[in-house]
């Protein structure tokens, strides 16, 4: 039954990574939409632009009460399925790459949708033949002028020059072309004016159209987001919550956007940056840039700003005037396929006086994490977070939708069956190819297991010609794909929207706010024990915290510039003693509820990303 979503009904969405993503979610999101309001909307990679669109779609719904947006979503699976020039699919068409680049891409495009190791690598090499044909047939003619004195002298020349003439075209194609074109065979820019717009110009239309602006309209912001009518109430500025995970190379870590860490300036260089973005869209960045200066509170300890003038370099726009497309865009930069995204930071490795700014490679959001559905986590939830989950068929088994209903259904830990494929090339294949996602996916692996995270993330499976790096996806495959996203989110609408107007809440709901406290409550026991042992005043070799508060009130503290002033070390001591009864409380009544959720929770703290 359809209920109209009540104005306070809520919900957050984290979207996966994944060329079929683009596809799966949309029809979901529409579906959701019906009852829900998207408060948080998280995306890595491919689930970026699903984020982005959607963010702009409840932007529109917000301040033009219209639901054109995600109509608009609702239809883009056949959009992108739609054939044009070369009987093309529109997705095929998005990926067009720079000129340097094309011989490589065609190898790609011709080893995609091969079923079997064994065909990619015959499809990969005849994709090299006709690539790097004039290598080819250069190889040729030497093995024939050699064969003119040895038939057998000339077919081995052939197995030995072949591989090796367009070997060393692929050599310099790689660490040249792609090099040089930022370790990418795509930016994203249009290059095929007969092809239509190439991936970035199209999602800046989409994007403008999702939120009910015209293109030439200013870009899309996360201040226009965060500014939009309709927030909850008590929850902070945020109307329209977005944030992306990008990867930055050069600091081997995840970044989210929109990116505000002061600790972690980021600069620009519009001539570098121009590449990427659509000419209004990086003209609105420009005007709303930052001219560089150092640190006020350690300005001896940044470059100084002339530098930052001789190299024409600019502090990215604030949050608040940053285009929601350049984050989306950034998020997806799938290693060699797009092209890295080049920013610039402070080398802090070196001594003051002798720091440079440094370029950094921003690369896909899912090099970091593919899955990031721990994004709007709080202690205990306000309203649901959803998540899809893709994931391979199990053979022999027909169910392609699975949503766990009771508490300890989904627990185990899922399968890579790489190690059962017929051939052995295929087996090795796999096993590659596990060691890689492995070291991509075990975090999001290990918290897919968890209690209050497995009950309101639906699983849906994919045959193996609908999943992985499927550029030209035939139009079908993307409506059966399409209407299985559909069937995602009605699942999650069954579990977790009341049936009925006057039910108060539905089961699902409930279970993830029970099972929720419960693994606050066990989390926090586990660290209890500890935490009351550390504030105690007996503890070898250190000082008390009573004593270091006292000491604080005298002299500055670590990582403080001054003595703490009076009403600062009551408040210190008020907290410290508010932790101590919270021990206490649960030293003592923790054993009486022995609940033990299954797996058992870990309580962490970590920087910001």
């Amino acid at each position: 039954m359809h209920i109209a979503s009540p104005a306070d009904r809520y919900c957050d969405l984290v979207m996966k990574g994944g060329v079929t993503s683009g596809v799966v979610y949309p029809p979901a999101i529409f579906e959701l939409a019906q009852h829900y309001h998207f408060r948080s909307i998280g995306g890595t990679s491919a689930g970026a632009i699903a984020a982005a669109l959607t963010a702009a779609a409840e932007y529109q719904r917000r301040t033009l009460q219209s639901m054109r947006g995600f109509e608009m979503l609702a239809e883009l699976p056949a959009r992108l399925g739609k054939k044009g020039a070369g009987q093309r699919t529109q997705l095929l068409r998005l990926f067009q790459p720079d000129a340097p680049c094309r011989r490589l891409f065609s190898v790609l495009i011709d080893s995609l949708n091969q079923t079997t190791t064994l065909q990619r690598i015959s499809a990969f090499f005849l994709g090299c033949i006709k690539a790097y044909w004039i290598a080819f047939l250069v190889s040729i003619g030497a093995a024939v002028l050699i064969g003119l004195q040895s038939i057998l002298a000339g077919f081995i020349s052939v197995l030995i020059l072949a591989p090796l003439a367009i070997g060393i075209s692929i050599y310099r194609d790689l660490t040249r072309n792609v090099v040089k074109n930022n370790y990418g065979l795509c930016k994203g820019m249009t290059v095929d004016q007969a092809s239509g717009d190439a991936l970035t110009p199209w999602l800046h239309s989409l994007i403008q159209e999702a939120a009910g602006r015209p293109v030439t309209d200013p870009p899309l912001t996360f201040g226009d987001l965060w500014q939009a009518p309709g927030a909850p109430q008590g929850d902070g500025a945020l109307s329209i919550d977005l944030q992306m995970f990008t990867t930055n190379l050069a600091h081997g870590r995840p970044y989210i956007f929109p990116h505000s860490e002061p600790t972690a300036r980021l600069f620009y260089r519009s001539s570098e940056l121009r590449a990427y973005l659509p000419a209004t869209v990086m003209d609105w960045f420009d005007a709303h840039s930052i001219a560089y200066a150092p640190s006020r509170q350690s300005p001896d300890s940044d470059p100084p700003a002339k530098l930052a003038e001789i190299m024409h370099l600019r502090e990215l726009p604030p949050p608040e005037t940053f285009p929601i497309l350049l984050a989306a865009r950034m998020s997806l930069s799938f290693p060699m396929l797009f092209s890295a995204v080049p920013l610039w930071a402070i080398d802090y490795d070196w001594p003051r006086g002798q720091r440079k700014f440094r370029r950094c490679m921003f690369a896909d959001g899912g090099i970091s994490s593919n899955f990031p559905i721990h994004l709007f986590d709080g202690l205990l939830p306000l309203w649901p977070t959803f998540g899809i989950d893709l994931e391979a068929k199990l053979p022999g088994y027909d169910n392609m939708i699975y949503l766990p209903q009771k508490c300890a259904d989904g627990s185990a830990d899922r399968w890579t069956r790489f190690d059962t494929a017929a051939q052995p090339a295929s087996r090795l294949g796999g096993f590659l190819s596990s060691i890689v996602g492995t070291m991509q996916n075990w975090n999001d692996n290990a918290l897919a297991r968890m209690p209050s995270v497995r009950d309101r993330v639906v699983r849906l499976r994919l045959h193996k010609n609908e999943g992985g790096f499927n550029l030209n996806m035939p139009a079908d495959v993307m409506a059966t794909i399409a209407g299985r996203g559909h069937d995602a989110a009605i699942e999650l609408i069954k579990r977790y929207v009341p049936a009925t107007d006057g039910a108060v809440s539905a089961a699902g709901w409930d279970q993830q706010r029970w099972t929720r406290r419960d693994v606050l409550l066990r989390a926090l026991n586990e660290r209890m024990a500890g935490l009351a042992q550390a504030l105690g005043q007996n503890i070898p070799h250190a000082s008390s915290y009573q004593e270091l508060t006292e000491r604080a009130g005298r002299e500055a503290p670590p990582c403080h510039s001054a003595p703490l002033t009076r009403e600062e070390t009551e408040a210190l001591d008020a907290l410290t003693d508010a932790l101590r009864r919270l021990a206490d409380a649960f030293g003592r009544d923790g054993a009486d509820y022995p609940d033990a959720p299954f797996p058992q929770p870990v309580l962490r703290v970590r920087p910001p990303l």
